[in-house]
């Protein structure tokens, strides 16, 4: 319901669309201005953290004064390597396929072990620098969809997400806001309970934040419109995975981390 609502109001919206230059940011743990942020995220593959699960956290800098803001969409990429190849450069280059533990899609060996959206409770409120919530005060509600070998890429997945309020917000030119939080749990690292292992755990990988798309009241006065399009970084808008090097998974208990797609306050 939540996508066919968003979908209808981008089609309204299409003519009064700008390429905006706010920026965008995308880190592990908190919003990327906050000192608990990381670029690297490396873990042992060992079920340490199964049932406490990883945060992407993404952020962004509001590129004008928003009067009516009240939802987000928001394009991520997963990939073994940086940029975006074409289907045929990828399977020409020899890159391996996308492994087993990043195929969070429907039906695949890891579904559940991701969700959107989380809670965004304690993320960037440091003393400075801090990352503005423009959900606090509103019922929200969230969507997202994660598509593996997107468009014939076999080496790449692509997460789409939304999120709206039930009420529009105002938003300030120049100040950092938080996009929303995606958690990742490390459930199937290994086989166990009957469930069976999702081998890559260990494999490098990068996650680059595409596009940021902010979403207005349809039918602002010019020269605000109503959808602005975020696609350049602010700080970084990638993360990467795994890159200190090899690591070995080893036996550990398995527990899923259930999708998260109810609204919450």
């Amino acid at each position: 319901m939540l996508r066919r609502m968003a979908l209808a109001v981008a089609l309204i919206a299409v003519a009064n669309t700008a390429h905006a230059q706010g920026g965008i940011n995308l880190a592990w743990n908190d919003c990327i201005t906050q000192p608990e942020s990381w670029m690297i995220m490396n873990y042992a593959c060992d079920g340490s953290r199964t049932g406490n699960p990883l945060r992407l956290i993404a952020s962004f800098v509001a590129p004008d004064n928003l009067s009516q803001f009240y939802g987000i969409h928001m394009v991520l990429d997963v990939d073994r390597q940086f940029g975006t190849p074409s289907p045929g450069l990828a399977r020409s280059s020899g890159i391996t396929p996308l492994p087993d533990w990043w195929r969070l899609g429907v039906g695949e060996c890891r579904e559940g072990n991701l969700a959107f959206p989380a809670s965004l409770t304690g993320i960037g409120t440091g003393t400075t620098g801090a990352c503005h919530n423009p959900w606090a005060g509103a019922f929200t509600g969230g969507y997202y969809q994660y598509t593996s070998s997107y468009n014939g890429d076999p080496t790449r997945a692509r997460l789409l997400t939304e999120l709206f309020r039930d009420t529009p917000t105002t938003l300030t030119s120049g100040q950092h806001y938080l996009s929303g939080a995606i958690t990742l749990d490390t459930g199937t690292d290994l086989p166990s309970e009957g469930y069976p292992q999702c081998v890559g755990c260990c494999d490098f990988m990068v996650i680059h934040l595409q596009q940021v798309e902010l979403y207005q009241v349809a039918g602002q006065a010019w020269p605000q419109p109503d959808i602005y399009i975020l696609s350049t970084p602010d700080i970084r808008q990638y993360v990467t995975w795994q890159e200190a090097g090899p690591c070995q998974q080893t036996p550990a208990r398995r527990t899923s981390w259930g999708r998260i797609k109810t609204t919450y306050r």
